[in-house]
Formats: C-alpha cells, sequence, structure tokens
C-alpha cells in the first residue's frame, strides 16, 4: 500500500501525537508498505530540520506552518500552503491517506476538497480539546477580550458543522471510548468510527527501566510535552517552587523554544528566587533515546494539563513504575494509583508527599505498572490492526 500521512508534528519532536504516529508510520513501513509523513516544522520555522529526508523507512516532507487555532492558521513561505498540501497529496497519489488532528491545518485546509480525492481517507482524532456542549461569550466581554470571545464563536462554528467532514472520512479513529471525539460523534450520529487506543514502545516494559523507589539525595519530577498553555507547565514551577521540599529537580522536556517558553523563565525568577535546593531544567530538541533515559532516571511523572484524552505519555511513565502526579484530566482518573489534583496547591502538596515518602512512591509506582500491564499497550498488534484495517477498507473501495 502507499500511505500518506498528515499530521501536524512528527519525528524528531517528542509530543504524544508524534509518537503514536511515528510507531504507526514506521510499524508500516517495516511490514514493506511505502509510507510518505507530510508535516510541519514546530512553530513554523525549520531550525535545522531539512525539508525533506527519510527516517526509519518513512519518507518525511516539512512545511513550515503556524497555527494559533482557531484564529489563524499560516504558512511561512509559498511552499507551506493549503495548495500545496493538496498538490502533495494529488502527486503521492496514495492507496490510504490518513489526517491525523483537527483544530490545525492537516485536517482544516484539506475540508473543501474531502469529495474530490480518490483514495480510501482516514481521519486520525486525538481529541476535540476546544469543542464544548456549550460555549458562553460573556466571560470574554465582561473583561473586553474581544479576542477570545471570536475564538468561542469561532470553535462554536466549526464543531456545528465538524461532523459533516468527519462523515466523509471511510474510517474515523479515536483513541477511546471516552473520548470526547467519541462522544461527539456519538452525538452526531456519525458511524465509521472504530477505536484504537496508544502504545508503547516495547523498551518500557525492559526490566532496566523498571523503578526501586530507594531514598534519594535528590527527586527528581518529569513532565514530557511541549511547551504551550494547555500543557499549563506554569503550574508545575509554582507548586514546585513553593512546595516544601529539600534538593530536588523539575525537568521540562518539550520541543522547541517558544513564547511560552520564554514566558516560563520569568515564572522561575518569581517562585524560585534564591532557593538553592531546587532547579527547573529545560530540555529541548532532545533524542527519544534520551527521553527514555529519562523516563527510567527520575523518580516522579507530572502532569498540569488544562485537557487531554489518552496520552501515551502517561502510559510510558506506568510502565516503567514511575508515581503519577496529574491533573484530573483524560486518562489519568483511570489509572490505579495516580495521585490526581485539581489545583496548584494540591500539586504542591501531593509533591511534598512523594519526596518526603519512598514508600508511597513505591506504592503508587507498583499501581500504575500494574494498570498498564492490563491494557494491551503493545506497538506490534496496534500496527497490525491498523493494517488490516487499512486492507479492508481498500477491498470495501473496489468492489
Amino acid at each position: 500500500m502507499r500511505v500518506m500521512i498528515a499530521v501536524p508534528s512528527y519525528w524528531p519532536s517528542q509530543d504524544g501525537v508524534t509518537n503514536i504516529t511515528s510507531y504507526l508510520a514506521e510499524g508500516l513501513a517495516a511490514k514493506g508498505h511505502d509510507v510518505f509523513v507530510l508535516t510541519s516544522a514546530g512553530k513554523g520555522g525549520l531550525q535545522e530540520l531539512p525539508e525533506q529526508e527519510t527516517h526509519k523507512g518513512v519518507a518525511i516532507t516539512r512545511m513550515r506552518i503556524h497555527t494559533l487555532w482557531p484564529i489563524s492558521i499560516k504558512g511561512r513561505d509559498e511552499k507551506s500552503t493549503a495548495g500545496v498540501y493538496l498538490e502533495h497529496v494529488r502527486k503521492y497519489n496514495p492507496d490510504v491517506l490518513i489526517v491525523v488532528c483537527a483544530q490545525t491545518w492537516t485536517l482544516d485546509w484539506l475540508m473543501p476538497h474531502l469529495k474530490e480525492l480518490d483514495c480510501v481517507k482516514v481521519f486520525y482524532s486525538h481529541g476535540y480539546s476546544l469543542w464544548k456542549e456549550k460555549y458562553s461569550y460573556a466571560e470574554y466581554l465582561k473583561k473586553r477580550n474581544v479576542v477570545g470571545a471570536w475564538a468561542v464563536f469561532k470553535s462554536k462554528k466549526y464543531y456545528g458543522s465538524l461532523y459533516q467532514y468527519i462523515q466523509l472520512f471511510d474510517r474515523a479513529i479515536y483513541l477511546s471510548e471516552q473520548s470526547n471525539a467519541a462522544v461527539y460523534a456519538e452525538k452526531y450520529g456519525l458511524t465509521n468510527g472504530r477505536i484504537l487506543k496508544n502504545a508503547i514502545d516495547d523498551r518500557f516494559y525492559d526490566d532496566a527501566m523498571r523503578h526501586s523507589y530507594e531514598d534519594t539525595e535528590c527527586v527528581s519530577y518529569l513532565f514530557v510535552a511541549n511547551y504551550n498553555e494547555n500543557k499549563n507547565q506554569e503550574m508545575l514551577i509554582r507548586a514546585f517552587g513553593g512546595a516544601r521540599i529539600g534538593k530536588s529537580r523539575l525537568i521540562l522536556v518539550g520541543f522547541e523554544e517558544n513564547d511560552y517558553y520564554e514566558y516560563l523563565q520569568t515564572v522561575i525568577q518569581e517562585e524560585l528566587g534564591d532557593q538553592q535546593d531546587k532547579e527547573v531544567v529545560f530540555r529541548v530538541h532532545i533524542s527519544r533515546e534520551e527521553v527514555i533515559d529519562l523516563y527510567r532516571t527520575c523518580d516522579v511523572f507530572t502532569c498540569s494539563s488544562k485537557s487531554e484524552i489518552y496520552p501515551i505519555v502517561a502510559h510510558e511513565a506506568a510502565a516503567t513504575g514511575m508515581p503519577i502526579i496529574s491533573t484530573d484530566v483524560g486518562i489519568y482518573s483511570k489509572i490505579t494509583g495516580a495521585y490526581i489534583i485539581n489545583s496548584t496547591e494540591q500539586m504542591q502538596r501531593a509533591m511534598e508527599d512523594l519526596y518526603d515518602h519512598p514508600a508511597e512512591r513505591a506504592r503508587r509506582g507498583k499501581e500504575v505498572y500494574d494498570w498498564v500491564c492490563g491494557q494491551g499497550c503493545r506497538i506490534r498488534d496496534k500496527v497490525d490492526w491498523l493494517e488490516q484495517d487499512m486492507k479492508q477498507l481498500l477491498a470495501a473501495a473496489k468492489q
């Protein structure tokens, strides 16, 4: 099969969308399929990333697109437009086109042309972070925030018609039955959906990755997520700064520096001041192997997101037996043993609790590990599932 995947971020980025798309693309390539990924280079800057390259059997082309959804989606040059996107699809002429994510250029730029494309079309959702049952402009207008009110209006209009485009796909894939994308599909009577839960690299299950929970001189807290307001790293920094703990480290892994990254530097100065025992470390542009090593060597996994659906990082942390502290978002509340919090103050207390009590880290770490072992998270099973589903869709299309 010739498989084209349009995805907003891809290797060497380290976010959840990237990691899931990467293991599926690389898995299909390893099975002998021709796989082409069209993606965007970060926040519109190519940096050291080439426009084209091949990685683990997958051909990659990068455009330069800046997305501030729902306000704007802009190409940074003449090679990064909706027209060029469509040209890539037509030139590659895929048997199967996989469009990853809504609320971004991969779907939005293609919407007017879906009926024109003579191939099997698959929509792979990672959730709808701005979809709501009810929208309110009042809170923004009271603050004279016209831009905020406009964004709410645009979101309402978008989701009021999105189902009309999703039903044009041969298949829609959702991360879980509880994801808001699956709930949206049920609300609007869409019948083309199936569930494919996340998987994690088999390396996370290696004995060498398992935590031993010793009383350590320095406790390290880890969060793996791109730097943005939804991931809310500000909460982590403020909780870490206010926590009554000794020698410790907060490690924030993200793909690239951006405006929010710069803002976080000012938050560090406000919250940590001259606290000598605490250190906030930003890791940017690091390899997958380095990220995996951080899962192995850090003590506690933290998540401060305002919204999540079925994040792969939660499963990766659980597979190493790391205790998890998280806001009450997505799958986190379903993880047995996870420390669920709802405020900066609660995050602070959770950090203190796991800092002071290695036995509690051990108890929660073992519980999250037992939980993930029952989730069926092996990559090879997910690749096989996707391959078979695409073959069935192709066969049906030829009849």
